[in-house]
């Protein structure tokens, strides 16, 4: 036993020599690298401060470029998440292009709806009745499966049914989708544009059946605000569109619509008084259309006594035609069509 023990001594403390050796060169290597590390974190720091553009971000334009010709609400959908992910990531200028582009694929999906689809976002028929839940629940049957996607998705595609008069829907981009998805990555003065679009929707249009469905003196508040924006942000990137809404606001509250004219001629007045307190606002507003309301106001007074002082027409159908009638007819229509033709010209920076 001796022997033996004698026999393989040297060979096991040659391991244990060997075991320390490298135990001690294990402490020297972690000895070593833990003063490397600084360095290595610090370069790591670095990196971090320069995050990376998403890889996915860049098939954005893609994506684009696609919807733009191929009918797919899944893929808008996902278009919509990719823009909440990377426009933080993108120049402004290719933030207003993609804005832009996004209300481009919105009108092909639109346009590219089927009659069903509008019908089941409507809730009509094809002859404009309201539709019950079992027609609806029978209808979705018959829906594409791209179809079926839409309307299951329609609050997250931030679509909606819409009122355009006489009895008849149709389903819009509801403004929210600006004012979430691309407003917070564009300029100030953008994000006021987007919020006052917001504020004067309605799911409708604020000319109906021939008539305004809004009030003049909202009328006259749109008006304002659109001027005083233009006058605030004259450069804005969509200064094009407020020139658009200030034509039509201004026509608005100077001619009305059919069935609620600014003009009416009748036996004991020429104007609509709404219509006329609603312009007084703006003339003593000191806006750009402030001039006009006040010519506006001085003609419809000038020549208001005037209206008055005709003699007024009988109303009695057996006397329509005498000449008496026919000379009191002639005299009231020469002196509204002077009024009117004063008025056309008046008004032609508010024509389109």
């Amino acid at each position: 036993m001796i022997k033996y023990k004698q026999r393989y001594l040297p060979l096991c403390f040659g391991l244990i020599l060997f075991s320390l050796s490298a135990c001690q060169k294990h402490e020297d290597a972690q000895k070593t690298t833990e003063h490397k590390p600084a360095k290595a974190e610090s370069q790591a720091s670095n990196v971090a401060e320069i995050p990376a553009f998403p890889e996915d971000c860049n098939s954005v334009d893609t994506t684009i470029s696609s919807l733009e010709k191929t009918y797919s609400p899944k893929g808008l959908n996902a278009l919509n998440q990719l823009f909440k992910k990377c426009l933080a990531d993108v120049p402004l200028e290719t933030r207003y292009q993609w804005q832009e582009k996004s209300t481009e694929i919105y009108q092909h999906l639109l346009s590219e709806s089927s009659p069903e689809v509008y019908q089941y976002m409507t809730n009509t028929l094809a002859n404009l009745e309201p539709m019950s839940a079992k027609q609806k629940k029978e209808l979705y049957k018959k829906l594409k499966p791209k179809a079926q996607y839409l309307v299951d998705h329609a609050k997250a595609l931030y679509l909606e049914k819409f009122y355009v008069g006489e009895g008849e829907y149709t389903f819009v981009q509801h403004p929210q989708y600006d004012l979430d998805i691309f407003a917070p990555y564009l300029e100030k003065s953008d994000q006021i544009y987007f919020k006052q679009i917001r504020q004067e929707y309605l799911g409708e249009n604020y000319i109906l059946d021939a008539g305004l469905s809004i009030s003049f003196d909202e009328v006259a508040d749109r008006l304002l605000f659109w001027e005083n924006f233009k006058k605030t942000y004259p450069n804005n990137h969509y200064k094009t569109k407020v020139d658009e809404y200030i034509k039509q606001y201004g026509a608005a509250l100077f001619k009305g619509d059919d069935n609620t004219r600014t003009l009416w001629f009748d036996e004991d007045k020429i104007a609509d008084p709404e219509a006329m307190r609603a312009i007084k606002k703006v003339s003593i507003s000191h806006s750009s259309s402030s001039p006009i309301a006040q010519k506006f106001e001085q003609l419809i007074q000038s020549n208001k006594q005037l209206w008055e002082q005709l003699p007024k027409t009988s109303g009695i159908d057996a006397d329509y035609d005498s000449p008496e009638q026919q000379d009191i007819r002639n005299q009231r229509d020469a002196l509204e069509n002077k009024i009117k033709k004063n008025v056309d010209e008046l008004l032609k920076p508010f024509d389109n």
